[in-house]
């Protein structure tokens, strides 16, 4: 390509040169040669008019052989000497063969003029075609450049716009992160502001009671006034202590190495009912593992379940709730998150009052108001490539179902 553009980028040059100064007379063309020719030939044979005198063609040939030489020793002629090695030796002879008409047509010597007129003809015949011939090239190579220089202009608009799409692209990442930074300063701002309420009206409350009734016992006369006041003061701190657990255990992540998520679940069920009294049900599918899920993984399937049974507690009025974790066939072989065509499901359920639940993007406005539950657990579906799915409807309960990838190694039936 290098080559080809040098080539090209001489030939266009020497053209040019080549072209300006026929413009200006400096140098001849194949045209004009051909001119002068034609009119040697015409006073050599006569038809209408009178001959020559042999001293005027030969002034005549002398001027076409000057021509000859300006044109060799031009730009053009030049280049017809790098490009047409071979053709350009035969045409200097043409030179000598004008040199020889000359002296043929002075000596009146007309047997020896006729080869030499067809000689002449001859080699400019091989002058035209190579002159025709370099132009069809350089046309091509006119082409050529220009294609060159058009893909080099696509490819430079092509690399731009690929540069600007990816600097969009870095733009809006960096804005997202803004954003999820923000938001989750925010959320974690409401989390505190949620623990210290929680503290405020249970433990802080508890603690004034207690408190109360300790000042109330010495002065108690009666003792056993004084032993029922001890006795409610001791209620009162195992109630705080086991409020206290279940705040730590709410705050710190389960230990899924040691015990694993289906434990865990079980557990926090088991506790969940004994604390409201809600009547919780959890099944798993038979000879089910998670030794294909991350500790992370784990910890957010988790939170999820407690930020279900959480909303369950404090809005549903449900007496019943239900936990089912199995494996089931993804939504499509190949779907993105889904390499496997198999999903883990988990489905909270309840009978309470029901609601209208909101989608994912209408979720985040009830973040706004306060409310980030369902847009948190949204958010942690998103974060595992799941989906999150919320059905109910006022009267009849709510079914919250997760799906996320599972490899297929991690059910061993």
């Amino acid at each position: 390509m290098k080559r080809l553009l040098l080539r090209a980028m001489f030939m266009a040059a020497a053209m040019l040169l080549g072209t300006g100064c026929s413009e200006k007379g400096s140098y001849p063309s194949v045209s004009s040669i051909s001119g002068e020719w034609l009119e040697i030939k015409r006073d050599i044979y006569p038809t209408d008019h009178g001959s020559k005198k042999p001293i005027e063609l030969a002034v005549q040939i002398d001027d076409f052989r000057l021509v000859m030489n300006r044109f060799f020793s031009s730009p053009v002629g030049s280049l017809y000497k790098i490009h047409q090695v071979e053709e350009t030796r035969s045409l200097a002879a043409i030179d000598s063969a004008a040199e020889r008409l000359k002296i043929a047509i002075q000596k009146e010597n007309s047997p020896e003029v006729f080869p030499i007129v067809l000689e002449i003809d001859s080699a400019l015949e091989l002058l035209r075609r190579i002159d025709m011939d370099l132009s069809a090239r350089s046309q091509m190579n006119y082409f050529q450049l220009f294609l060159f220089f058009s893909l080099l202009v696509i490819i430079v608009i092509l690399t731009l716009r690929i540069l600007y799409t990816r600097l969009e692209k870095a733009e809006s990442r960096e804005k997202m992160s803004l954003t999820f930074s923000r938001e989750t300063l925010m959320a974690q701002e409401q989390e505190r502001s949620r623990i210290a309420r929680e503290l405020h009206d249970t433990i802080a409350q508890d603690l004034w009671r207690l408190s109360f009734q300790t000042d109330s016992i010495d002065k108690a006369a009666d003792p056993g006034e004084r032993r029922r006041l001890c006795s409610e003061v001791a209620g009162g701190q195992r109630e705080l202590m086991g409020r206290i657990r279940s705040l730590c255990e709410t705050l710190v992540p389960p230990d899924f190495q040691r015990r694993g998520l289906c434990e865990t679940l079980r557990k926090f069920c088991y506790d969940f009912e004994q604390r409201t009294g809600i009547e919780c049900q959890i099944t798993f599918q038979r000879h089910l593992q998670f030794g294909s899920l991350d500790n992370d993984t784990q910890l957010q399937c988790f939170r999820i379940v407690q930020e279900c049974l959480a909303n369950i507690e404090k809005h549903s009025g449900a007496t019943e709730a239900s936990v089912l974790v199995r494996i089931q066939a993804g939504p499509a072989a190949g779907t993105a998150g889904f390499p496997s065509a198999q999903s883990l499901l988990i489905s909270v359920s309840d009978n309470g009052r029901g609601f209208s639940p909101p989608d994912r993007y209408s979720s985040r406005l009830l973040r706004t108001e306060g409310h980030f539950g369902l847009w948190n657990m949204y958010e942690r579906a998103a974060s595992l490539s799941g989906i999150l799915k919320v059905d109910s409807a006022s009267g009849e309960g709510a079914i919250v179902s997760l799906q996320i990838p599972f490899l297929s190694g991690g059910h061993n039936p």
